[in-house]
């Protein structure tokens, strides 16, 4: 008979170790030391070896492991099985689950702490129809859906639910498509779905080609050429917008790097010529091939910077709703509202932050000395295929150079000095290092 004390002397091993006391009834020990109460028996149901957790210990008491045993034992004893029960009880409640209990369960499982925080924001957004601060959305594209049975939404009602939202906003019907269709297929994995619902070419079937049309995704092409390099930084000086925004759209196009990188740049990530942007700032954070990202920085680049201490483009906004707020960088959404509300895009054809790196990626393509692997290493991409396990080069003098090289590009685009307080034939200069 087991008592606490044996079962507390129990020392792990190099293996699973099993220790059963009868009928049954045993603690495993595992290697990392963790004790779990367990009742093997053969299935009266299948005939086939059945293990039983019953609990870890000392969570579960040795009184409360010996009840569950008893319990487990008798329905053995009576024909039953204690696994097919639990496993019936598991299947009913998957067949149970409302769109809402799912999608709290897939972000919770698959979303939360493994995506970057824009990313988590989208999804929480489309499927939960919360917004900042866990707040309500103003609209819900699934309200209908909410406490429905996960099994009985068909691929039928997909294309019905993507056609109406695709009427009012195809981008929204995309989003749709984007944050459901992984959801689904975590369900269909775990069976509490037959189909995936949200899979493309089957939502196809149910809608004409109008609609069809709406729902495929864009090619995001969108570079702004060098009479709209041109005029976008003529017009920033007079921009309706602080200088800090101003500031952060010529940093983008002279790095190429993501906005929200960009916005969020901290005094302690500069040192001396380069600014060390840390992997866990980057879409590469969950990768373990990764590293931090060193971005050279041209003059021009650090006479933008400054010596400012902490966030360089710190929000303006101090208090929300009378309340004070911890100092944080300017928001994606306030930059896209400068851009395309109080501007009007500078008086160009519509255009994103995002247009900027991707315009200094392209160009890149056309200068002579900047090789695909260095422009690629400049803007931060993963390597492909098995270049990712072999090359670990830095490559800090490639990207060295291909700023460099690209910042030339644009004083000949531009005609002039990129920024008033430096003319544009200085020597390379350092920003001060505290």
């Amino acid at each position: 008979m087991f008592t606490d004390r044996q079962i507390r002397n129990l020392k792990p091993g190099s293996k699973i170790k099993d220790t059963r006391e009868g009928q049954g009834f045993g603690i495993r020990v595992k290697p990392d030391g963790t004790k779990i109460f367990f009742y093997g028996y053969e299935s009266p149901v299948t005939g086939k070896r059945r293990f039983l957790t019953l609990g870890e210990y000392p969570g579960l008491s040795l009184e409360d492991a010996r009840i569950k045993h008893g319990d487990a034992f008798k329905k053995v004893k009576a024909g039953g099985d204690p696994l097919e029960a639990a496993h019936q009880v598991q299947e009913a409640r998957k067949a149970e689950l409302t769109f809402d209990e799912l999608a709290k369960e897939y972000i919770t499982n698959n979303v939360d702490g493994q995506l970057v925080d824009g990313s988590v924001y989208d999804i929480k957004r489309v499927l939960l129809a919360i917004g900042k601060n866990g707040a309500p959305t103003r609209l819900d594209d699934f309200k209908e859906w909410r406490s429905r049975k996960v099994p009985t939404i068909t691929t039928e009602d997909a294309a019905k639910l993507l056609k109406n939202v695709a009427a009012r906003a195809p981008a929204s019907a995309r989003n749709i498509i984007k944050a459901a269709r992984p959801m689904f297929a975590y369900a269909l994995a775990r069976k509490m779905v037959q189909v995936n619902p949200f899979i493309l070419g089957s939502v196809k079937s149910f809608l004409s080609k109008p609609v069809q049309s709406k729902l495929e995704a864009t090619v995001k092409n969108r570079t702004l050429a060098e009479d709209e390099i041109r005029h976008l930084w003529a017009a920033l000086p007079t921009a309706k917008a602080g200088v800090e925004i101003r500031d952060v759209l010529r940093l983008m196009l002279l790095t190429g790097q993501r906005p929200s990188e960009v916005l969020g740049l901290h005094s302690d990530e500069i040192s001396g010529n380069w600014w060390i942007l840390p992997k866990e700032r980057t879409k590469a954070r969950l990768d373990k091939n990764r590293a931090d990202h060193n971005v050279f920085l041209v003059p021009e680049a650090l006479v933008i910077i400054g010596d400012k201490k902490g966030f360089i483009f710190g929000s303006p906004v101090k208090k929300k709703k009378g309340v004070p707020v911890a100092e944080a960088p300017i928001t994606i959404n306030a930059l896209g509202h400068m851009i395309s509300e109080n501007n009007s895009y500078f008086g160009l054809a519509p255009w994103g932050s995002h247009d900027l790196r991707r315009t200094c990626r392209t160009f890149m393509s056309d200068i002579d000395g900047i090789t695909a692997k260095a422009a690629e290493a400049v803007i931060n991409h993963a390597k492909e295929g098995t270049k990712k396990n072999y090359d670990h080069h830095k490559y800090q003098r490639q990207i060295e150079n291909a700023l460099t090289l690209w910042r030339d590009k644009l004083v000949e685009i531009i005609g002039g000095p990129l920024v008033p307080e430096l003319p544009d034939n200085v020597i390379p200069m350092k920003r001060k290092v505290a």
